[in-house]
């Protein structure tokens, strides 16, 4: 069989066939099931405010309002001050001598208004001093001078209980010499003459220690006494070798006692329940305007079974510190004839009247006090203390910072614990930094455990720290600044019509514009009326940083040297100079009324540039050319106060 052929082609293809008839439709399927419904969406957030818009001009000002009623008479005003007395007439008599008449006259002291000088006669220990009591009448008068003490008078190595003549030299001044010296002028004509000299002796302190060293037990206690010579009155306190303050608490007892001549006292410190800790050296330290003397003990241990007899005190053994007084000698020692000594040139010729200072309300020539501006202020929430200082004690020494216009303060309303035991200093050199202390420890150690930075400088000195901000004014602008120390941000306030390029300062230091004080009821702010020598007070509420209300005083601010503020009553300082002044001026802010005070205030250094109350402490601040002081402050609480109506109502009458 032969091979398989190739295939054929293809045909031609045949022509398509008729189209079919179409198919019955199909039956409708059944409905589907209903979705679900969405979930719903969030809400959009609200969108930011828009700023606030520019402020729109002032209008012009109102018509002025009608006179309001005329208020209640006011309380009768206290007596006038007795005038000056006149100067003596002269008396006189005729009498008859060898046939012709003769005019007798009493003796008078050129000089003398009052018979006494009021402000004392200052010498530096070392000087020499003459004392002049010119006296005129017919017959001439024989001058006697005497202590009106009735000790002697020291003059070389004599010693008289009356001197002769009209000038009493002393010289080499010693502190023995300190006392009222009275001369005495009689002729036989009645009455005698008299004036009285007051005499101060200033010098550095003095101590003397009887025993140095003081032995003591385990949990016994150990007592070291020192005695102090000083005048002006010196500020007394106690230290460790460490350099530690040491404080009057339940382990040290300091007692000072000050004896009636006036420049001696006792200083007695205590060490109670001894431990290996307290065997250590320690110090006594007076310090005043003259200079500053530091005594040295040394505590030791001793063993209690040990039968050892107590050291004894003859006297001999005194250990002295400081500067001792010159020998007393007299002019005739000093200078001997001849030859002629050139120290007699040196002697001082004192003859003073006698001026006497008046009260500060004296010096308020129209007593007024309104309301500051015409602006309409909100007004100030009820008192929470109502009291009257009665006493301000001796100043306490806390340590010294080499600054004359710097500040020190404590927060007096703390948010915790922690921060009321926080100090703060500020430097008049660096205005934009404030330095914190956490604890007394580094603050007299002056190691700042922080530094605030400010990014406004402050100026003055008269800041505060109050509620965990520091407020000051805004350098050379009319402007309080409240900076919070927590986020160190801060609020502003401006001050009403306040000029700080006049040169109108605040107070005799002329170094503020603005005083800031703190007390039971808040924050006070005290600037100078512009264009006038009046004083405004200024009631802030800190919350706000608004203005409570502003008082408009007739007090000239030049004439006092500080003021401060306690419980709502103002306080003026007569001076910041002088080492012992007086607290004569307290207006009540809330009764409008001023207060009946005369406290005495001691200066020390006599150049105090601070001044501020801390109500928690119940003590005030101070600077003093650089020494920190406090003050512990006494005061009688009277009650609360209630404002109806406009008029302050006691909180008794309405309980009733």
């Amino acid at each position: 069989m032969g091979r398989t052929g190739l295939d054929g082609r293809d045909g031609v293809p045949g022509e398509p066939g008729f189209d079919g008839k179409p198919g019955r439709n199909g039956h409708d399927g059944m409905p589907g099931i209903n979705g679900r419904p969405g979930e719903r969406g969030k809400d959009g957030r609200n969108g930011t405010d828009g700023l606030p818009g520019l402020k729109g001009p002032q209008g012009p000002p109102g018509p002025q309002g009608p006179s309001g009623i005329a208020g209640p008479r006011g309380r009768t005003g206290k007596p006038g001050n007795h005038g000056t007395p006149g100067i003596p007439g002269i008396t006189a008599w005729k009498t008859r001598v060898n046939g012709s008449s003769e005019l007798l006259m009493a003796p008078s002291i050129a000089g003398n208004t009052y018979g006494a000088s009021r402000e004392p006669i200052i010498v530096y220990e070392g000087e020499n001093i003459r004392l002049r009591c010119a006296a005129t009448g017919v017959p001439k008068p024989h001058v006697e001078w005497r202590r009106t003490d009735g000790q002697l008078i020291f003059t070389g190595t004599y010693h008289a209980i009356s001197i002769s003549g009209e000038s009493l030299n002393m010289t080499q001044i010693n502190r023995v010499h300190m006392g009222s010296y009275q001369c005495i002028a009689d002729n036989g004509v009645p009455p005698q003459a008299n004036h009285t000299f007051n005499l101060e002796i200033h010098f550095p302190p003095l101590i003397k220690i009887r025993n140095q060293m003081v032995g003591a037990a385990l949990g016994h206690y150990a007592v070291l006494e020192c005695e102090v010579e000083a005048f002006p009155e010196s500020v007394r306190y106690w230290e460790r070798a460490d350099g530690r303050l040491l404080e009057h608490g339940d382990k040290y007892k300091i007692l000072n006692n000050e004896e009636r001549n006036g420049y001696k006292a006792k200083m007695v410190l205590n060490i109670t329940r001894i431990t290996p800790h307290d065997f250590t050296m320690y110090h006594c330290i007076s310090k005043n305007e003259r200079g500053i003397t530091k005594g040295a003990f040394t505590v030791y241990e001793i063993d209690p079974t040990l039968a050892t007899p107590p050291p004894i005190l003859d006297g001999s053994n005194i250990a002295i510190f400081g500067v001792q007084p010159p020998e007393i000698v007299s002019l005739e020692q000093l200078c001997p004839p001849p030859p002629p000594c050139e120290k007699c040139t040196t002697i001082k010729h004192i003859n003073k009247a006698c001026t006497g200072s008046g009260f500060l309300f004296d010096l308020i020539y129209r007593w007024e006090l309104s309301q500051y501006g015409n602006d309409r202020y909100p007004g100030f929430p009820n008192r929470n203390l109502d009291c009257e200082l009665y006493a301000v004690g001796k100043p306490v020494y806390h340590g010294y910072i080499n600054m004359t216009y710097g500040s020190w303060m404590k927060d007096s309303s703390p948010a915790n614990d922690a921060d009321g035991e926080k100090f703060w200093i500020t430097n008049e050199h660096e205005p934009k930094k404030l330095y914190e202390y956490d604890n007394k420890n580094v603050f007299r150690k002056s190691n700042a455990t922080r530094t605030y930075k400010l990014d406004i400088p402050f100026q003055g000195n008269a800041h505060v720290m109050f509620n965990g901000s520091f407020y000051y004014q805004a350098q050379g602008k009319p402007k309080i600044i409240r900076y919070f120390l927590n986020n160190e941000t801060r609020m502003e306030l401006g001050v009403p019509r306040l000029n700080v390029t006049s040169g109108n300062y605040l107070y005799t230091t002329e170094n503020n514009y603005i005083d800031f004080s703190v007390d039971d009821n808040g924050l006070w702010v005290i600037f100078p009326v512009p264009d006038a020598n009046n004083t405004a007070i200024m009631k802030v509420d800190v919350s706000s940083m608004q203005i409570q209300y502003i008082w408009n005083i007739s007090l000239d601010h030049h004439l006092v040297g500080e003021m401060f503020v306690v419980c709502g009553v103002l306080y003026a300082i007569d001076n910041v100079t002088d080492r012992n002044t007086r607290i004569r001026f307290a207006l009540d802010l809330y009764n409008n009324r001023l207060l009946d005070v005369n406290l005495s205030f001691k200066n020390p250094f006599r150049h105090t540039t601070m001044v501020g109350y801390n109500h928690r402490n119940k003590e005030l601040y101070s600077l003093d050319n650089g020494n920190k002081l406090t003050y512990p402050i006494r005061y009688d609480e009277i009650g609360n106060f209630t404002i109806i109506d406009g008029k302050f109502e006691h909180n008794e009458f309405l309980n009733k």
